[in-house]
């Protein structure tokens, strides 16, 4: 998260460097990006750039939750959610937040595109550290737990089983790579939810 010194700005300023960085994801994946090109583009001298950001990973992640942000609006507005254990709604993905995808300057490019493109690393610590036990855990659709054959214990630890559910693409991009055989990505994917998704479903907490 960007440092206080950064929202003590005046708004103006604010929104033009942010605009400006959005405009620099939205041209190539985050590696792509040299620091010192995405400082010179936003017209702050080096210092400033770290008086208001840690690094550029931290800029970065700002620009990301600014398009979770408009997700989650429109989820509280719709009733819209993600479902990661339905295939066909998993295969959807955000594109069923139509509104915001519209909306949003540079949604497809950044959020979508580039993101796919970014290191692994750089995916797995935006999960955890914004997604993964955070208000964003409001997004997704925890329907499977409601039935009445989900153990209370499970039901009671929905958020942490869902997280689980959420690191499977991470954990995943270490045994097959997406971008070089999608279609065993999926299959192993779907692989992983469905074991995951019988065993929420039969687990009793009686048998441990």
């Amino acid at each position: 998260m960007p440092k206080n010194t950064f929202f003590n700005l005046p708004k103006e300023k604010r929104e033009r460097i942010i605009k400006t960085a959005i405009e620099e994801f939205a041209q190539a994946p985050y590696q792509d990006i040299s620091i010192n090109h995405l400082i010179k583009c936003l017209d702050i001298p080096t210092g400033s750039f770290y008086q208001y950001f840690e690094d550029k990973k931290d800029l970065y992640f700002h620009i990301l939750c600014y398009y979770m942000d408009g997700l989650l609006e429109e989820s509280d507005k719709s009733g819209k959610k993600l479902d990661l254990f339905d295939e066909g709604k998993n295969r959807i993905g955000t594109a069923i937040f139509d509104e915001t995808r519209n909306r949003l300057q540079n949604y497809q490019a950044i959020f979508v595109d580039n993101f796919n493109k970014a290191p692994q690393e750089i995916k797995r610590d935006w999960s955890f550290e914004n997604i993964i036990g955070g208000k964003y855990m409001a997004l997704y659709d925890y329907s499977i737990f409601d039935s009445e054959e989900v153990d209370p214990a499970v039901r009671e630890a929905k958020h942490l089983m869902l997280g689980l559910a959420m690191a499977v693409p991470n954990v995943l991009q270490r045994f097959c790579s997406r971008c070089q055989n999608n279609e065993e990505y999926h299959r192993l994917y779907r692989l992983c939810i469905d074991v995951l998704q019988t065993g929420i479903t039969t687990f009793h907490s009686k048998d441990m």
